[in-house]
This record gives C-alpha cells, sequence and structure tokens, in this order.
C-alpha cells in the first residue's frame, strides 16, 4: 500500500510541478483495529501544488491522471465509493486494488486560484 502511494505522490509531484515534497501524516506502519479481531492499514498525505490559471480546470485534469497512473499497478476506478466527485472547488477519484485489498482516494481541493491542495489517503481492507 505504501509503495504504491508514495510511487503516485513521486509521480504526481512532478506532473502538478509541486515546488514542495509532499508530507506524509500516516506512514501505515501501524495496525489498526476494525472489528471481529481483524486490522487494516492506513496511509495519509499531502502537499501543496500551484495552480494553472484557471483552478478548477486544474482540479479535472491533473486529478484525472490518478486512475491512469495507477491502471498498470492494478488499480481500477472505485464503483462503490462513488468513482469521482467533483464540485466547482474539489475534486475526488477513488481506485482500488483487488488482489492488494487497497483503497486509495485522492481529493484536490482549490481554496484560492493559485493553491491546491493534494490529499492522498490509502487504506487496506479488514484483514
Amino acid at each position: 500500500m505504501s509503495k504504491d502511494s508514495i510511487w503516485l505522490l513521486s509521480q504526481m509531484q512532478t506532473l502538478l510541478k509541486a515546488p514542495d515534497r509532499y508530507t506524509v501524516t500516516d506512514d501505515g506502519s501501524t495496525d489498526r483495529a476494525c472489528g471481529n479481531g481483524k486490522h487494516k492499514r492506513t496511509f495519509s498525505a499531502h502537499m501543496k501544488v500551484p495552480a494553472s490559471p484557471n483552478a478548477h480546470t486544474a482540479l479535472i485534469v491533473d486529478a484525472g491522471d490518478v486512475s491512469g497512473f495507477l491502471v498498470s499497478r492494478g488499480y481500477e476506478l472505485d464503483t462503490e465509493a462513488g468513482m469521482v466527485r467533483k464540485s466547482a472547488n474539489k475534486y475526488v477519484e477513488a481506485v482500488f486494488n483487488k488482489k492488494a485489498r487497497t483503497h486509495i482516494t485522492v481529493t484536490l481541493t482549490a481554496n484560492d486560484t493559485s493553491t491546491l491542495n493534494y490529499i492522498l489517503t490509502a487504506t487496506t481492507d479488514c484483514l
């Protein structure tokens, strides 16, 4: 889970021309109880990226690359999570890898016309 997440963050950092490296806020190294004696792992990270002159267009163009990047790594759009959700200042795309039992959600939010917040969260199924 973490290696796919880190790989995706690195790809998106380059694509989005982020001047600063992402910050990992949960490294996925801790088991978290989720009932019936099962556990899952979570991972999360964020980075700020410069927006294009039209931040709302950038949300759609930039986030739309997420599933494209991860297809070769066995991920597909997560229809149970609503696949892709977008509004005027927010874009959310969810993907999953059935074999790895891992879900990744990417959220891009435009706070103003110059900066986008990029948040990646990943979780395994309860195993």
